[in-house]
């Protein structure tokens, strides 16, 4: 996927966030590796400064994901970083790093690191682990964000910022709302920006007898989520088997339950449904 959207500084919540994605441009073209942003400004580059939704939850940290074959690359990223002008080591997290004092950069590596079951194990601590399965596939399909017509940025796509979050989710779902609420919200709006595509491509969604925007919009989405997904069958069985469990638990789901305390002006049963729907559309032939 080569799409390519521009977008103007002036439109950016972050008014750093510019300057430090050019810097840390420059810094990675340096050691020749590549990054794409994940999280929550994947997010909002997306929603709101390419498709002009809003979201009640800003953030001026950013995410970025790299592909690394050893620890070694990581730990050369650790050393060198800090020495350029702005930036330091958060002692505190292990990915975390932090520009100009306070915004926090968070790294998170992938690749052959990971081990079978697409977990990392940080070096130095101990039995802390982080799941980056379906990363690899993410990286190939993020689409290009050209800042003011000369920064081109690698994003994780919508369908990507939604693996990332569920499977966030399912590592830290007792800490907070804030994963389901994305998660949520990138459904909320999904139906919104692609209309014309279902309209031409995917019209059966259009026909179901009881029709609803928000759950339409989590069918399409599990669709792209497994077209992505297509060379990644251990990453596809993994959503698949998340998504179930809540089902089966039904209003006992903290998926469920977390969803409905972030958008109040939703119901039990068309949460569970939603559900369903994208456990229907992940298990389809």
């Amino acid at each position: 996927m080569n799409s390519t959207y521009n977008i103007s500084s002036e439109q950016l919540e972050n008014p750093f966030l510019k300057e430090l994605l050019t810097r840390l441009t420059c810094f990675f073209q340096e050691i020749n590796t590549e990054f794409y942003i994940i999280g929550a400004t994947a997010r909002d580059l997306l929603l709101h400064n390419v498709y002009g939704y809003q979201s009640d939850r800003k953030t001026y940290d950013l995410d970025i994901a790299i592909g690394i074959s050893d620890w070694e690359q990581f730990d050369t990223i650790v050393d060198l970083l800090p020495k350029e002008a702005d930036f330091s080591k958060d002692k505190s997290q292990l990915q975390r790093f932090l520009y100009k004092g306070h915004f926090k950069l968070d790294i998170v590596p992938f690749g052959r690191i990971a081990n079978e079951r697409g977990v990392i194990y940080w070096q130095s601590a101990g039995e802390r682990r982080m799941s980056v399965i379906g990363f690899q596939q993410m990286a190939q399909f993020a689409l290009t964000v050209q800042i003011d017509n000369e920064l081109p940025i690698k994003v994780a796509s919508l369908p990507g910022a939604f693996i990332l979050k569920l499977i966030a989710w399912k590592d830290r779902h007792l800490e907070n709302n804030k994963d389901a609420y994305d998660m949520a919200l990138l459904i909320e709006n999904y139906f919104e920006i692609h209309i014309e595509r279902i309209a031409i491509e995917h019209f059966d969604i259009l026909e179901d007898d009881d029709f609803d925007e928000f759950i339409a919009g989590g069918k399409l989405m599990m669709r792209d989520v497994k077209a992505m997904l297509v060379g990644d069958q251990q990453a596809l069985d993994y959503l698949k088997d998340i998504i179930t469990e809540e089902v089966e638990k039904q209003e006992n789901s903290p998926l469920i339950n977390k969803i409905l305390e972030t958008l109040r002006q939703l119901k039990y049963e068309q949460v569970l449904r939603l559900l369903q729907e994208m456990q229907k559309e992940l298990n389809r032939d």
